[in-house]
């Protein structure tokens, strides 16, 4: 077979490997062990391939790097617009190192396209040196995001890990103990509030992983202590905003009104401060909330939350973007294949300290 027809696919196949596997051994990047590299360059070797070097400096002078995160407009503003904060300032501070950032922003439900796109650059030849992916949950993007590692793009997922999806590594908010933290704070404000034996939980969209967590861990807390209060949840998300305001107006315009209200997910924050406004009941009941954004960060001023559960999305993207960076720029693979983000709970007190972390707007 003659150099100029052998490709990293026809390697890939010879030795039962990935063609992402084949890419790191040839590159010489991290994540493959020092036996199946060794196999991999003495197949290349004896079939008679040969890199293109030329090709090989041009990309490491721009390396180029594919984002792909759900669009921070409208809704996405709560949480998602953090993340792209997150990637923002790591591509700032990397200006000057060669690296070059797209950005594909996709609203709900039009991943696949996107991945589908990038795919498609892939099977062009244009292979981007990394990608930072959602992390993802249908099958379809899966899928695509496995066979976008497999083209030979070094691969992060953000927000969450699909391990089998061939990913370097993955950046994860702490979900379940962003449910414990509530539980604990939640315990702490019982027995000071009226109605202290009721606590409804905005428990949001169960299929979807980051809320069904936070909740799971939520009763989890109250459930291991035997602690003697009812706590109720109440489901609705993104696609059911309108109907979740209508019921949560509801149970908080009605004689029995829970001693406190937790939310799991910005949206439901959001919902539960305007509820509280609209029915003058804006600091008498106590609330626990999520995320930070400045919708939240007025409620909290105003006195409408006692406290919002702060999962860092702005950290979580940052570290992403810097463990891939340090693969494609210094070769390093990470010392953790999965990080994990911090969790703090905010209070009045130390609100703007936590709005300058994050770059909310006052």
């Amino acid at each position: 077979m003659s150099s100029s027809r052998v490709t990293m696919k026809d390697i890939a196949a010879k030795v039962g490997v990935s063609v992402n596997t084949v890419h790191k051994a040839i590159s010489n990047k991290p994540g493959v062990s020092d036996a199946v590299r060794a196999q991999i360059m003495q197949c290349a070797e004896e079939m008679g391939y040969r890199r293109n070097e030329s090709a090989s400096i041009l990309r490491r002078r721009d390396l180029r790097v594919v984002v792909c995160l759900p669009s921070s407009e409208q809704e996405g503003s709560f949480y998602f617009a953090y993340l792209w904060r997150g990637i923002e300032r790591y591509a700032a501070e990397t200006r000057d190192h060669g690296m070059v950032f797209e950005l594909r922003p996709f609203e709900i439900g039009s991943y696949q396209k996107v991945l589908s796109q990038v795919l498609a650059e892939c099977e062009e030849g244009r292979v981007p040196d990394g990608v930072i992916a959602y992390a993802p949950v249908e099958d379809g993007t899966c899928e695509l995001v496995t066979s976008i590692a497999e083209a030979g793009a070094s691969l992060v997922l953000v927000d969450g890990d699909r391990p089998h999806t061939g990913r370097l590594g993955a950046t994860v908010a702490a979900y379940a103990e962003a449910g414990n933290l509530m539980a604990e704070q939640a315990v702490n404000l019982l027995p000071g509030v009226r109605g202290a034996k009721k606590v409804l939980l905005l428990a949001g969209d169960p299929h979807t992983d980051s809320h069904a967590d936070v909740a799971r861990a939520f009763h989890a807390y109250f459930d291991e202590r035997g602690l003697d209060y009812a706590v109720y949840d109440l489901h609705g998300a993104h696609a059911q905003v309108d109907e979740l305001r209508t019921q949560l107006h509801s149970l908080l315009a009605a004689d029995d009104v829970p001693g406190l209200v937790c939310s799991v997910f910005a949206v439901g924050s959001e919902v539960t401060a305007d509820t509280l406004m609209e029915l003058g009941l804006a600091g008498k009941v106590s609330v626990i909330a999520s995320d930070l954004f400045p919708e939240n960060a007025e409620a909290m001023r105003r006195g409408v939350f006692t406290n919002i559960v702060y999962k860092d999305p702005v950290g979580i993207a940052y570290r992403g973007a810097q463990m891939l960076g340090n693969c494609l720029l210094k070769g390093e693979a990470p010392a953790q294949s999965v990080q994990r983000g911090s969790v703090e709970l905010v209070f009045r007190s130390n609100l703007d300290q936590y709005c300058r972390l994050a770059g909310v707007e006052a």
